[in-house]
């Protein structure tokens, strides 16, 4: 319509077109432009607005009024060009809002009467700025969803900048913390120099236990003082893990076998993740040190064994000493052979062999140790006190049900006598009312002769023990002090009767009896001494009988 056309009043009304649209445009939202076209189409023509719809995704839906799915058919049908729509008696009209070509939204409108050409004109005219301002709206919320993707992805890369770099600092951390244990176990004494680096790494103090429990390193730090068994035999889990609150240990494997345990002290539980990232890669360091140290071992168990048998069974001392050398085991003195049996299972599962080798060693006893049929065997050098060993098995054992025999002073050549008599020994104690505990092949006394195997062997080493210093000064100086202390046994110790049975003064009786115990070195008061020298001069004159 020419604009001369229009009169004051539709000047007016452009002029408020105007005003809406500029509104519009002040802060577009999609809400607010439907709101202000509702308005200005109703006051324009008067007319309802039933349904509007916006574009999404491509595709007109409804944004308001009441469900109608015939009405949206027909506006579809439009395809974004507005129109009347046919609903019989009522005229409706779909006004459709663009900008740039592109359909953005559109409004159905409803009277009784179709408007005038004017109020068309002016509904067109609305449409205009209703369109840009929809496009608008849109635009400005796409870039603000785009800001806000953009704001999160650049919060999601800062904290991803911060992880990696956080990364980074622990990776360097963690790499200096390797650098300075692998230097630990380059040194001479890897696993000491390893545990003087964890606690200088954690500044705590720090232990390393072999699988028995007993100490192999200790760095103490601010008075901390170094616990008790970490790793002990339990009942029900064998080698469970027992600390006290104030330490932490982690048990050392290689292969599923337990090498040994290291204890960190923290009392508070504070370790940090470098103190527990060091604590890990130490035992596992450590743990190549003792498979090192157990595979070097398992050989010189297995050479040690070997040599344990042969010599037993009267192998060449020549060879023996070479191996034995070889074996740091000194063959040149004086040995004796132990034996050691103990029930089949014990109650914690230990192997009596690791036992007996690890009692051993505690105890500094060198020792070669091989295995028999019903029992271990084992050389010590001798001069060393063996008293304790019983009951130290028997703790380790976590069982007294074990019986220990110990041969008697040999030379290497003579090794397998001191086996016999071991065996001798550990057969007459499981034998006895009392068969666990430990039997000296020396101790037994009378017992001995009870074997009169291998041509009364053992009788004449016994007689030879109890009597023999005194039947060499008989014949060397024409005493009778062999038959004066006779006669002073069957005597029952009685002076009177002795001296009248000899025809001797009493004083004389005195003065044999004095030298009696300087020669033997027995003192005929000690009951077991007076038992075992009576019955040896019974059976020195039993076996002189039967030789007359």
């Amino acid at each position: 319509m020419p604009r001369a056309d229009l009169d004051a009043r539709s000047q007016s009304d452009l002029y408020g077109l105007f005003r809406v649209g500029s509104k519009m445009l002040e802060h577009p939202t999609t809400r607010e432009t439907l709101r202000l076209a509702t308005a200005s189409a109703k006051a324009i023509t008067g007319c309802s607005v039933p349904a509007v719809y916006v574009m999404a995704d491509d595709r007109l839906v409804r944004y308001s009024g009441k469900a109608n799915r015939r009405l949206d058919l027909l506006v579809e049908a439009l395809a974004g060009t507005s129109g009347v729509l046919d609903n019989g008696d009522v005229w409706r009209y779909a006004l459709f809002f663009r900008e740039t070509g592109k359909v953005r939204g559109a409004f159905v409108l409803q009277a009784a009467t179709e408007p005038s050409g004017n109020e068309m004109f002016m509904l067109q005219a609305l449409a205009e700025p209703t369109g840009a301002a929809l496009a608008t709206a849109e635009l400005i919320k796409r870039e603000r969803r785009e800001a806000r993707e953009l704001r999160q992805l650049y919060e999601a890369q800062a904290g991803s900048n911060r992880t990696m770099a956080a990364t980074i600092v622990r990776l360097n951390a963690h790499q200096a913390i390797r650098d300075t244990i692998v230097a630990a176990a380059g040194t001479g004494n890897g696993e000491a120099q390893i545990v003087e680096a964890l606690s200088a790494i954690t500044r705590r103090a720090v232990v390393l236990q072999d699988s028995f429990g007993n100490e192999r390193a200790f760095v103490g730090v601010d008075g901390a003082v170094s616990p008790s068994s970490m790793l002990v035999p339990d009942v029900q889990v064998s080698a469970a893990a027992r600390l006290s609150t104030e330490w932490r240990s982690t048990v050392i494997r290689s292969r599923r076998e337990t090498l040994g345990v290291i204890g960190i002290f923290d009392p508070d539980d504070a370790r940090s993740e470098d103190d527990r990232f060091a604590v890990e890669y130490a035992s596992a360091m450590i743990a190549v040190e003792l498979a090192h140290h157990r595979d070097v071992a398992e050989v010189e168990i297995r050479l040690g064994r070997d040599l344990a048998d042969d010599l037993v069974a009267g192998a060449g001392i020549v060879d023996a000493l070479a191996r034995a050398e070889a074996l740091h085991f000194d063959l040149g003195g004086s040995q004796r052979v132990v034996l050691v049996s103990w029930e089949n299972s014990t109650p914690n599962g230990v192997d009596i062999g690791a036992a007996l080798r690890h009692e051993l060693a505690a105890m500094r006893v060198p020792a070669l140790i091989s295995r028999r049929p019903d029992a271990v065997l084992a050389i010590v050098i001798d001069g060393h006190d063996l008293s304790q060993l019983y009951e130290r098995l028997s703790v380790v054992m976590a069982s007294t049900r074990g019986t220990i025999g110990v041969g008697g002073i040999a030379t290497a050549e003579d090794l397998a006598d001191s086996f016999s008599e071991a065996s001798r020994a550990l057969q007459i104690r499981a034998e006895s009312r009392r068969p666990y505990g430990m039997s000296n092949h020396d101790d037994l006394g009378l017992l001995r002769i009870l074997d009169t195997s291998g041509g009364g062997v053992q009788l004449e080493r016994y007689l030879s023990e109890w009597l023999g210093a005194l039947v060499d000064y008989d014949r060397d100086h024409g005493s009778e002090l062999v038959r004066t202390l006779g006669m002073y046994l069957d005597a029952g110790g009685n002076y009177d009767r002795t001296a009248d049975a000899l025809v001797i003064h009493r004083s004389t009786l005195r003065y044999r009896l004095r030298r009696i115990r300087e020669v033997s070195g027995r003192d005929v008061t000690d009951p077991e001494s007076r038992l075992n020298l009576h019955v040896a001069i019974r059976a020195r004159a039993a076996l002189r009988d039967n030789l007359s």
